[in-house]
């Protein structure tokens, strides 16, 4: 088969998808940062979309069009990076029911890494969400180009392309990768990540207080119950009823993005510059509102994970989920990743959960210090998860389940 990888946004996720795809013996294009005609020249039968819903529909539709003259026209897999009813935009029961229709005519699906923000998704009729990890891939793909260069980007790829080359993942560096990020983390504790969402609120309506209320209930059960996503412990806090309002659930994810989100960065950030002063080392924007000391924003300190002596993770911003960019990056960087427990920590370290994971403060001081004083400890850790992950979240057995659920 042949899949074109194309949107804005975090493209890392594509360079995995398109080497695992490559080694499933499909053929496989980055169409970054634009698609030219001469990639769609040819019969394509799956588009994989990081920004689907921030293209005009029209022009997905011509695009549909145009790739059937070479064939059939082909599926479209809108990858979410944010949850799926945000994606869309819709407010309302029939702006929910229209976009489906239109997703259901265009053979378009999206992949969303959240089961609960999928689940939640289903109950407000969006048909067209399905649930699996983003996964991991050990390598990414490229083909010699003029200059002794290579290409990423815009080469067809396949087994039979020749000079097809395979790198370590880790190995991709960008721009920003000076050396100076690696002597600033090396052997400290790093996260790497904003404070305070400014997008949350920006342009939009205040919460009403009812639903900051609700979201702050919702959060308190998920901190005594780690284990649930959002959409359990709605249920549990009677709320079933309002969960099938789309107005209602956009207002409640903004306001438990804080209440949840937000309030696990900052108690845990503060609770790891108490305990380890600037050990931690801190990179983002928005600590300065809890009085919380920062590096600021940059992409320099992902190329320089492997150098850390942990890299900690308090949860995304979006989801319920512990499997998202950020942690996979980590270890596809060769991070030592360690994480607060919630939804499915269980499903990313396995065996090695007890000890890359905490609860409270007291017990995230604890783990992280047993860690930073045994250097062995901390290499065999990173070593046996990172093989444990690369297994259990294989992108070459997580795509084979989508392209049959695409060809039902």
């Amino acid at each position: 088969m042949r899949f074109l990888l194309c949107g804005q946004g975090t493209s890392e996720i594509l360079w995995s998808i398109h080497a695992a795809l490559v080694d499933l013996g499909h053929e496989s294009v980055l169409a970054l940062p634009d698609i030219t005609q001469d990639l769609i020249d040819r019969r394509v039968d799956v588009l994989f979309v990081l920004n689907l819903f921030d293209i005009p529909r029209p022009t997905v539709e011509m695009l549909r069009a145009y790739i059937a003259g070479y064939g059939v026209p082909p599926a479209v897999v809108h990858i979410c990076l944010k949850h799926p009813l945000e994606e869309i935009g819709a407010r309302s029961t029939e702006q929910i029911r229209e976009t489906d229709r239109w997703m259901t005519e265009n053979d378009i699906s999206m992949w969303c890494m959240c089961r609960g923000s999928a689940e939640q998704s289903a109950r407000l009729g969006l048909t067209r969400v399905f649930h699996e990890p983003l996964g991991v891939h050990r390598w990414i793909c490229t083909s010699p180009a003029q200059g002794g260069s290579v290409d990423l980007y815009k080469r067809w790829m396949s087994h039979g392309t020749p000079g097809l080359q395979r790198h370590p993942y880790a190995a991709m560096k960008g721009p920003s990768d000076t050396g100076e990020a690696e002597a600033l983390v090396r052997g400290r504790c790093l996260y790497l990540g904003q404070g305070w969402p400014g997008h949350i609120e920006s342009g939009r309506e205040p919460v009403p207080p009812a639903v900051h209320r609700h979201a702050e209930a919702v959060s308190a059960t998920m901190m005594e119950r780690p284990t649930l996503h959002r959409l359990q412990a709605m249920d549990l806090c009677g709320l079933t009823e309002r969960s099938a309002d789309p107005a209602w659930t956009l207002d409640f994810n903004r306001a438990f993005t804080i209440a949840f989100a937000v309030e696990n960065r900052r108690r845990f950030a503060l609770a790891f510059r108490r305990g380890f002063g600037e050990v931690f080392s801190l990179w983002g924007n928005g600590w300065e509102r809890f009085g919380i000391a920062s590096e600021p924003v940059s992409s320099a300190p992902r190329n320089a994970y492997h150098a850390a002596g942990a890299c900690v993770d308090f949860g995304s911003l979006a989801y319920d989920t512990a499997i998202f960019p950020r942690t996979l990056e980590i270890i596809k960087r060769d991070g030592l990743l360690v994480s607060w427990r919630h939804a499915d920590t269980d499903r990313l370290f396995g065996p090695h959960e007890d000890d890359l994971t905490f609860t409270g403060e007291a017990d995230a001081l604890q783990v992280l210090s047993a860690l930073a004083g045994d250097a062995d400890r901390r290499a065999r850790l990173r070593s046996a998860h990172r093989d444990w992950a690369f297994e259990q979240l294989a992108l070459t057995a997580i795509l084979p389940r989508i392209i049959a659920r695409l060809q039902d």
